[in-house]
């Protein structure tokens, strides 16, 4: 049986996804994330986390339809999705897992 996703959720994981290069690049993140992110792979493998992070789409989808328009003005996949990821993701267990509250980048405190 097929699955269908809605086109949002799929772009979400694309962003999710697109983002993990990025942080073992160093572009984004705080300082010691990308040796966080690089030992969550080499314990994994690329396939395992590829599909850990795209198992964060509807926590993602979730905390962004909460979001107010005049919250976040800034774009989605360039800005919210790094943040939300810096914010939410604990990178030092086994398998890198959502932090319980998350937080919400752009939401009241």
């Amino acid at each position: 049986m097929a699955e269908h996703y809605p086109a949002a959720s799929l772009e979400t994981a694309c962003c999710l996804w697109e983002e993990v290069p990025e942080l073992l690049r160093g572009a984004n993140g705080t300082k010691g994330l990308r040796k966080k992110v690089e030992a969550a792979r080499e314990r994994m493998g690329t396939s395992r986390l590829r599909l850990t992070v795209i198992g964060w789409t509807d926590a993602a989808d979730a905390d962004w339809a909460t979001l107010k328009e005049e919250c976040w003005d800034k774009p989605f996949d360039w800005e919210w999705i790094p943040e939300w990821i810096a914010a939410n993701v604990d990178w030092t267990t086994d398998q890198p897992t959502l932090r319980s509250p998350r937080t919400i980048p752009g939401g009241k405190a």
